[in-house]
C-alpha cells in the first residue's frame, strides 16, 4: 500500500513532456574537423574556435554556434558535427578567448564591464565577418545558433551584421528589464552601488528585443517550459517583436516539462535531437544551397538510401 502511495506520488509530480518529438536524419556527408584561429577586436590577440566542414572540397552554407554563459563552447562541437553531416561548414567558437565581462558581480567599475561587453561583442561580430568571406562559406552569408547567453549574443551580431541571414535561438535572455526584475531581490537593488545600478540601466536599453528593428535574419528560437533560470516569458516578448518587424520570418518552438539548457542534458535527448531536426529544416531553407558535381550528389543520394535501409531494419 505504501508503495502504491509513492507511484502515485512520483507520477503525480512528474511534468508532461511534448509529444511526438522526432530525431534527425542521418546526414550522408563524410566530414572532418580542426581548431582555428579568428581575429578579435585587438590586433594582436585571436578568438579559438572548431571547424567541423564537409570534407570535399567547396563551398558550403556556413553557421556559427555561440556557447552560453559557462562558456563549455566545446560541448557543442557534437552539434556542430550533426550539422556538418548534413552539409554544413559549422563553427564553434570560444568568445570567451579575448574578454571576459563580469556580468554579475557587484563590484566591477562599470566603465569597465561595458568595455568588455562592447569588445566581446565585437570579438564576435569579426570572427563571423572573416568566416562569411572565408572559402569554406556560400555568398557570403552564414547563420548563428546561439545558446542561453549565445542566444542574445546572436541577436547582437545578427543586427549589425548583414551577412547574418538565419538565428537558430535557444532558451536566451532578450529582454533584460523584464529578466532583472524577476531575478534580482528589490533589496539588492536598493543597495546597489552607482556603478551597478549603471550597468543594469546600460543592459535594459541594450537588450536585443531593443534591437528588433535592425535585425532582419528569419529566426527558430527554442525555450523549455519548465526553465526556471531564463523563464518562457523572454521568448514570448522576442517572438511578438520579431513578428512586428516589417522584415524576417520567426518561428517559436515549446518543449513542455522540459528546463534550461536542454541541449546539454543527458535526460532530454529527445527534446535535443527534435529541436536539431527543426534547426536542419529551417537552416537549410534559409541559407544558401550546396552547389556539388553531379557525381558527388549520386553518392551521397546512395549512401542515404543505405541509410534509410539500415534504419528500417533497425526499427
Amino acid at each position: 500500500m505504501l508503495f502504491i502511495l509513492v507511484v502515485l506520488m512520483v507520477t503525480s509530480c512528474a511534468r508532461p513532456r511534448t509529444l511526438n518529438l522526432a530525431p534527425a536524419p542521418a546526414g550522408n556527408y563524410d566530414h572532418k574537423g580542426s581548431y582555428v584561429e579568428l581575429p578579435s577586436s585587438i590586433e594582436t590577440a585571436s578568438m579559438t574556435g572548431y571547424l567541423v566542414r564537409p570534407s570535399r572540397a567547396g563551398r558550403y552554407p556556413c553557421v556559427v554556434l555561440l556557447h552560453g554563459k559557462g562558456g563549455w563552447w566545446r560541448a557543442y562541437i557534437r552539434y556542430a558535427r550533426k550539422l556538418a553531416s548534413h552539409g554544413f561548414s559549422s563553427l564553434v567558437i570560444n568568445y570567451y578567448s579575448v574578454h571576459q565581462v563580469d556580468l554579475e558581480g557587484l563590484r566591477t567599475p562599470f566603465v569597465q564591464r561595458k568595455s568588455n561587453f562592447e569588445r566581446q561583442n565585437e570579438d564576435i561580430n569579426r570572427a563571423v565577418s572573416t568566416f562569411a568571406k572565408s572559402a569554406h562559406c556560400i555568398q557570403n552569408q552564414v547563420g548563428l545558433i546561439g545558446f542561453s547567453l549565445g542566444a542574445d549574443k546572436a541577436f547582437r551580431a545578427a543586427a549589425s551584421l548583414p551577412v547574418v541571414k538565419a538565428v537558430v535561438a535557444y532558451y536566451g535572455p532578450y529582454d533584460y528589464a523584464a529578466l532583472i526584475k524577476k531575478r534580482i531581490n528589490s533589496v539588492v537593488l536598493a543597495l546597489a552601488t552607482e556603478d551597478l545600478l549603471r550597468w543594469k540601466d546600460y543592459l535594459e536599453f541594450h537588450s536585443p528585443a531593443n534591437k528588433i528593428q535592425n535585425t532582419k535574419a528569419s529566426t527558430l528560437m527554442f525555450h523549455g517550459v519548465a526553465d526556471g533560470i531564463i523563464p518562457v516569458q523572454q521568448s514570448f516578448t522576442m517572438m511578438r517583436k520579431l513578428r512586428a518587424r516589417g522584415s524576417g520570418n520567426a518561428q517559436l518552438k515549446l518543449y513542455e516539462g522540459t528546463g534550461h539548457n536542454f541541449v546539454l542534458r543527458r535526460r532530454t535527448p529527445r527534446e535535443r535531437e527534435d529541436s536539431i531536426r527543426l534547426a536542419l529544416v529551417f537552416l537549410k531553407n534559409h541559407l544558401p544551397k550546396t552547389t556539388e558535381p553531379q557525381k558527388a550528389q549520386d553518392v551521397r543520394k546512395k549512401r542515404a538510401e543505405l541509410n534509410s535501409n539500415n534504419d528500417k531494419q533497425d526499427s
